[in-house]
């Protein structure tokens, strides 16, 4: 595979999660919920060589789009 597929697809998800609407919001939910996934698999994997600060950025990225996750499911977004 391509080194540019993950990114791509990564990306995609994310903006096509954003943009749904209405009765699509769920499948928007769901897409937020993989790429908050993979972004805490990347944090998990690189966990022992990030400093503190390092480690706080990361979770809060992970934070904020489970966070848009749920607003996407909840219909406030």
């Amino acid at each position: 595979m391509p080194r540019w597929v993950i990114p791509v697809v990564m990306g995609l998800l994310l903006a096509t999660g954003l943009f749904l609407s209405d009765s699509w919001a769920w499948l928007g939910a769901l897409m937020l919920l993989a790429v908050s996934a993979f972004l805490a698999w990347l944090l998990a994997l690189s966990w022992p060589m990030l400093t503190t600060g390092g480690r706080l950025a990361r979770a809060l990225v992970v934070g904020a789009v489970l966070g848009l996750a749920a607003l996407k499911a909840l219909g406030k977004l």
